[in-house]
């Protein structure tokens, strides 16, 4: 799978999750999950190489932040981790060898 098609998609995936989260379900995990998958997802663009976006990785940082304040982190981090990573993994494993 193209790793920018799977970005996009994990980050479609955290906004709707942050809207079912919201709205139907309310979590305060839930909706820190759903946060940090859709900026997660979002924090870094793929061409040829993966550059930042500015914009998403500096509303990841505050709300780390923010998160870190109120001492719970863990389900953040979790959806950034797996919106940064998983992205990054479908990268690495389809980059042609140099």
């Amino acid at each position: 799978m193209d790793a920018n098609a799977l970005a996009q998609r994990l980050s479609l995936l955290g906004v709707a999750g942050y809207a079912f989260f919201f709205l139907l379900r309310p979590s305060p995990e839930g909706l820190a999950l759903s946060l940090g998958l859709a900026l997660g997802g979002a924090g870094l663009a793929y061409r040829e190489r993966p550059f930042p976006v500015p914009l998403f990785l500096g509303l990841f940082l505050l709300i780390l932040a923010l998160q870190l304040w109120r001492g719970e982190p863990l389900f953040f981090l979790l959806g950034g981790g797996l919106g940064l990573g998983l992205p990054y993994l479908a990268w690495r494993l389809r980059r042609p060898a140099r």
